[in-house]
């Protein structure tokens, strides 16, 4: 029984790290279209509001709505 709470802890003690790895970003591609997107971005996207990203996909979308009426930073938005 000792064995086996132990390893439950060490597997959710080691899964822990990757759980809270998970970031979503606000990005505005090539045309100005702007998005949430989930882990990190790519080519043709640059990262708007909290550059380190945000911890839930409500955060990084309540960021969005802070912005999408900014036409300088955003021509549309794609959910």
């Amino acid at each position: 029984m000792k064995r086996a709470v132990i390893a439950s802890l060490l597997v959710v003690g080691l899964s822990m790290p990757a759980f809270a790895a998970t970031k979503w970003f606000v990005v505005v591609d090539t045309v100005k279209n702007c998005s949430v997107v989930e882990g990190g971005t790519s080519a043709g996207l640059t990262r708007l509001g909290n550059k380190d990203g945000y911890d839930s996909p409500d955060a990084a979308g309540e960021a969005l709505r802070g912005i999408r009426d900014d036409a300088a930073q955003c021509a549309g938005v794609v959910e």
